[in-house]
C-alpha cells in the first residue's frame, strides 16, 4: 500500500504541532482517529516516523 494524501497531512500537523490531540482539532479529527492514522502511514511506509518520550515528539 502507499501513503495517502490525507494520512501525509496528519503527520504533517502532529509533526508540526507536536501533539496528536491539537492536530485533531485543527483537522475536524479525534485523538485515536490521529493515531489510527499514523499508524496506518507507519505500517503502509515501513517505517518508524514519530517517536514518543513522554509529551515530546522526535
Amino acid at each position: 500500500m502507499r501513503a495517502t494524501f490525507h494520512q501525509l497531512k496528519v503527520f504533517h500537523k502532529v509533526a508540526t504541532l507536536c501533539s496528536y490531540t491539537a492536530a485533531g482539532n485543527e483537522l475536524g479529527m479525534t485523538q485515536p482517529a490521529v493515531s489510527i492514522q499514523l499508524k496506518q502511514l507507519e505500517e503502509n511506509l515501513e517505517i518508524h516516523l514519530v517517536e514518543k518520550l513522554g509529551k515530546i515528539f522526535f
